[in-house]
C-alpha cells in the first residue's frame, strides 16, 4: 500500500510528533506500506521524517530571487505554493490513500477535490471546534470531510463535536486514542544550566508543579501568572516553584508574563523554560502535571506526564483529557476557576499518598491504552478501510 502522509507542520507538538511515531512503527513493522511525506510548514521535524521517507516540505523564503520567482510563476522548479506541493506529490508517488493528519489541511485540497481519480484520504482529527476556527473555515472542513472515505478522532468529545458542528454522522467516524512510544522509564537527568533552578528546589524540598505547552491563550498561558499568584495566597508560605516548559523568551506572550510576574512579586516562584527537544527530563520532575487549556483534544503531554505517574489537574469543559481523569487518574476543576486550581494543587501537595495514587492510575492506564504497539494497529486497520471504502466510490 502506498500512502502519502500529509501534515500541517513540522513541530515539536503533538499532532506531527504523533505522525513521526506511527511513520516511525510502520517502517520498523509493516513491510508492505511504501511511504512518503509531505510537510505543508517546514519545521525541527523534517530530518526526522526524512530518515524513514521521501519528505517535501514547503518552506518558500519571503523573499526570492528574481529567477526563482520567474520560474514558479511559468510552473518550473519548485511548486508555487503549498497546493501544489501537495499536488506534486501525489502525481509523483501515486499512492492509494492520502493519509490527513489533522482536519485543518481543508484548504489545501481544492484541487483534490477536482480530480475524479483521486486516491482514497484518511483524516485524523486532533482539533476541537475552537481550533478549527482559528485554523480553517468552515467550507474547508466540509471539503475535507467529504474526500475523506474514513475519519478517526483521538476523543470521544472530538467525535462529539464533529457531529455537533460539522454534521459528521457518528458513525463516519472511530476514536483512537493518542498514543506514545512506551519503554522502559530512563534514569538519565537532563544536564541544562537552564535546570539549575529546578534542580535546586527539588533538592530543597519544595513542591514542584509544572506544565508544558505553547505560550499561547488556547493552552491558558495567560492564566499562569494568576494561577501562581492564587497559589501564593493559598500555600501560606509553604514553598512551591511552578514551571512552564515551552515558553520562547522572545515570544510575546513570555515577555508580558514575565512582567506580570516582576509586578507581582512572584519571580521567585516561577521557572519559565524554552522548547526542548524532548520535555520529559522535566516533566517526570513534576509532583503534578498542569493544563490550564480552555480547549485541548487529548494533550500528548500529558500522556507522557502519566507515563512517569505524574498525575494531571486540568479543567472541567477544557477537553479530552476530562476523560482521562474522570477515571481516578487526576482531577478535574470547574472551568477557569484558578482558586479550585490552586486548592488542588495545595490538597495534592499535602497528600502525598493521594497523589502516588493518582500517579499510579495514571501510568496504568497509559501502559493499557496508550502504547503505540497497540493503537498502530488500529489505526493501521483504518488506513486499510479507507482505501478500501475509496475504492469502492472511486
Amino acid at each position: 500500500m502506498r500512502v502519502l502522509f500529509v501534515s500541517h507542520m513540522a513541530t515539536r507538538s503533538g499532532a506531527p510528533l504523533l505522525l513521526l511515531w506511527l511513520l516511525r512503527w510502520l517502517m520498523q513493522h509493516e513491510r508492505g506500506i511504501e511511504a512518503s511525506v509531505v510537510l505543508m510548514s517546514d519545521g525541527p521535524l523534517r530530518p526526522d521524517f526524512e530518515a524513514l521517507a521521501p519528505t517535501v516540505a514547503w518552506s518558500r523564503p519571503l523573499f526570492q530571487p528574481l529567477l526563482e520567482r520567474l520560474a514558479a510563476r511559468l510552473g518550473r522548479g519548485q511548486a508555487s505554493s503549498p497546493d501544489g506541493l501537495l499536488e506534486a506529490a501525489v502525481k509523483r508517488h501515486k499512492p492509494d490513500l492520502i493519509y490527513l493528519n489533522t482536519l485543518v489541511l481543508g484548504q489545501h485540497l481544492k484541487g483534490l477535490s477536482a480530480d475524479p481519480s483521486r486516491p482514497a484520504c484518511l483524516t485524523h482529527v486532533h482539533e476541537l471546534e475552537t481550533t478549527l476556527a482559528t485554523m480553517s473555515t468552515p467550507e474547508a472542513v466540509a471539503r475535507q470531510l467529504a474526500l475523506s472515505s474514513g475519519v478517526v478522532a483521538c476523543a470521544e468529545g472530538v467525535r462529539q463535536s464533529l457531529h455537533i458542528h460539522h454534521g459528521l454522522p457518528l458513525d463516519r467516524c472511530s476514536v483512537i486514542p493518542g498514543f506514545l512510544p512506551l519503554s522502559p522509564p530512563g534514569h538519565g537527568r537532563a544536564q541544562d544550566a537552564l535546570l539549575e533552578p529546578l534542580e535546586t528546589a527539588l533538592a530543597a524540598g519544595s513542591f514542584v508543579f509544572g506544565f508544558a505547552g505553547q505560550a499561547i491563550p488556547r493552552k491558558g498561558f495567560d492564566l499562569f501568572p494568576l494561577l501562581v499568584r492564587e497559589c501564593e495566597q493559598i500555600f501560606a508560605g509553604k514553598p512551591f516553584l511552578a514551571v512552564w516548559l515551552g515558553a520562547s523568551p522572545q515570544q510575546e506572550a513570555v515577555i508580558l508574563a514575565r512582567r506580570d510576574l516582576q509586578q507581582l512579586g512572584l519571580e521567585h516562584r516561577v521557572l519559565l523554560l524554552p522548547p526542548m527537544p524532548s520535555g520529559i527530563d522535566v516533566i517526570r520532575r513534576y509532583a503534578v502535571h498542569g493544563l490550564l487549556s480552555r480547549e485541548d483534544p487529548y494533550p500528548l503531554v500529558a500522556l507522557e506526564a502519566a507515563a512517569s505517574s505524574v498525575p494531571t489537574i486540568c479543567f472541567e469543559g477544557g477537553g479530552g483529557m476530562v476523560e482521562f481523569v474522570a477515571d481516578g487518574c487526576g482531577i478535574a476543576v470547574p472551568y477557569l476557576d484558578l482558586e479550585a486550581f490552586a486548592a488542588a494543587l495545595l490538597r495534592l501537595s499535602n497528600d502525598q499518598e493521594t497523589r502516588r495514587r493518582l500517579g499510579e492510575r495514571s501510568q496504568a492506564r497509559v501502559l493499557r491504552e496508550s502504547s503505540i504497539d497497540d493503537v498502530a494497529p488500529q489505526l493501521l486497520a483504518s488506513m486499510e478501510r479507507a482505501m478500501a471504502a475509496g475504492s469502492q466510490h472511486g
